[in-house]
């Protein structure tokens, strides 16, 4: 017999993503459903863009869109939180429009990135 063999012992699989979206959501569109109702205003055509992501994108996107949601009290809050940080005299023109296309999850790390900049800004003070 080999030392490492594999013969007679159980080999165990990870949940799938599909699995855990029927666990949580029952349905991929109950999963779309929740982003969108967590995101409020989405844009026209969002759900049926949704619907062909993969069910491991989704869930990330769920999360992250929770995470802004809580972190920050939506799309608006996120985009208001960047530009005060980001521009805190006066925001130029086009800023709040470009921001307004971002997704969840790159509003946050924008969030944090200016954050961290900010914090950088006050130890040279």
């Amino acid at each position: 017999t080999m030392a490492n063999s594999k013969k007679g012992t159980k080999q165990v699989t990870g949940v799938t993503p599909k699995a855990r979206v029927a666990q949580k959501w029952g349905t991929k569109a109950g999963l779309v459903d929740a982003i969108l109702g967590l995101l409020g205003d989405a844009p026209e055509g969002s759900r049926s863009a949704l619907m062909q992501v993969s069910n491991t994108k989704l869930m990330s996107h769920h999360h992250n869109t929770e995470r802004m949601q809580k972190q920050l009290g939506g799309k608006d809050g996120a985009i208001n939180a960047i530009l005060a940080l980001r521009f805190p005299k006066t925001v130029p023109a086009g800023e709040r429009e470009k921001l307004e296309g971002f997704t969840p999850w790159r509003l946050m790390d924008l969030h944090r990135q200016a954050q961290d900049a900010a914090k950088r800004a006050a130890k040279k003070k």
